[in-house]
């Protein structure tokens, strides 16, 4: 259980005795944002960004709603994420993990490559007045080369290619960065490790001082520019998210940091939210606001980096707050919790080759661009579910290719 005044731990090194006990909280946001990407996505439909369909105009309620979702969205699940990884090094050793990733992350990863985003590409041609057949459209999907740009290894090839990792390039980013941070995670669990990770956890717990982790964000937005196809943030960033959230959950001092803290933080989230705006507006007026060294967008992209790690510290520290109050909050979760955890990742494979099939089908349809959102938004979680509860979860073959746990088999007592 989580006592309700702070409580100071040490940091406790990966490989230690005794898998810790999940952060019931964590779990429960990574699923509502999972769930939260069909609203978001169903969104780009209709506002700017790119997407497999799009419908006629943009909405610019729509493009306002995905602005705010792409400062914190992602983030959000790097940190968990990066959480994940320490709780996971608690009970297995680096090669363990590895190998964990490599299972969970890059089965399912290559799955979907295989199968869902081809197919979403494909749909979203043949709606643009592309008649080519499937088979072909297949083979220039595959027509690739090498890339250097780690962790994307795969690029299509110039002038005729048509691969894209679509929004599987989460997992890519995911898996690539886990299995690049891992040697320098598994030194933290070492002594000197310890001791830096000490040091840190005892800065950090100062007043104000865990939003000080904003700096490195906005100097890699800055410095290297934002990937509008990769959620509108740097690669690079994802990168410093995993290894903040590893450092989030060794020390409790820390998470203590979140949860006093996250009231400024929203309130600032809030005001440099309200300033984004005009300076990309006026950054734009002279370039690419998430790519050009003009000054405009390179201080757009700064605020955007400090912006988005004050609304993480602000959703954990709630949450953390929340749970702070009940009573057990960092036991295992309940059946429904349990439920939606082991859902994450087929659901998010699943949710955007869904989205571009209902779109398909709605899109047509002379009705306002209310309710066709509505509709496809709502028809696609459902659909989603359905396809996950009946043809993923329940077999062990589709568990294994959708990233899942093996079902454990029921005792059986002898009356």
């Amino acid at each position: 259980t989580i006592a309700t005044r702070p409580v100071v731990a040490p940091v406790t090194r990966p490989g230690a005795a005794g898998p810790p006990a999940r952060r019931g909280e964590l779990d429960l946001l990574r699923a509502l944002v999972v769930v939260g990407l069909v609203f978001f996505h169903t969104a780009v439909i209709f506002g700017a960004g790119e997407f497999p369909v799009k419908a006629a105009a943009e909405n610019r309620v729509a493009t306002a709603f995905l602005a705010f979702g792409a400062t914190w969205g992602m983030p959000l699940l790097f940190v968990i994420a990066g959480t994940g990884t320490w709780y996971s090094l608690r009970s297995r050793g680096a090669a363990a993990f590895a190998r964990e990733r490599l299972r969970r992350l890059g089965v399912p990863l290559l799955v979907g490559l295989l199968t869902l985003v081809p197919l979403q590409a494909y749909l979203g041609l043949r709606r643009a007045g592309d008649a080519g057949s499937l088979a072909g459209f297949y083979a220039r999907f595959w027509d690739v080369r090498p890339s250097l740009g780690f962790p994307f290894l795969l690029r299509a090839a110039p002038g005729t290619g048509l691969f894209e990792t679509g929004h599987l390039w989460f997992l890519v980013c995911l898996l690539g960065f886990s299995l690049l941070l891992l040697p320098g995670l598994a030194l933290l669990g070492r002594p000197p490790g310890s001791r830096l990770l000490e040091w840190l956890a005892g800065l950090l717990a100062r007043p104000g001082a865990v939003l000080l982790l904003a700096v490195p964000l906005a100097a890699v937005e800055a410095a290297l520019g934002s990937e509008v196809g990769h959620g509108a943030w740097n690669r690079g960033s994802y990168a410093l998210l995993l290894a903040y959230g590893y450092l989030l959950a060794a020390d409790a001092r820390i998470g203590e940091a979140l949860r006093r803290q996250w009231r400024p933080a929203m309130a600032l989230g809030l005001l440099l939210f309200a300033a984004a705006g005009p300076l990309f507006a006026a950054a734009a007026a002279h370039g690419d606001p998430f790519t050009d060294g003009q000054p405009l967008g390179v201080a757009f992209r700064a605020v955007k980096g400090v912006d988005g790690w004050l609304w993480v510290v602000a959703i954990l520290g709630l949450a953390r707050s929340r749970a702070a109050r009940r009573a057990g909050a960092a036991a295992r979760p309940g059946r429904l919790g349990a439920y939606a955890s082991q859902a994450v990742l087929p659901f998010y494979l699943l949710h955007e080759p869904v989205i571009v099939v209902v779109a398909c089908l709605v899109l047509p349809w002379r009705i306002g661009a209310g309710g066709q959102y509505l509709l496809i938004s709502l028809a696609s979680l459902a659909a989603t579910w359905l396809l996950y509860d009946l043809g993923v979860r329940r077999t062990r073959p589709s568990r294994f290719l959708f990233g899942m746990k093996p079902t454990r088999p029921t005792r059986r007592t002898s009356s």
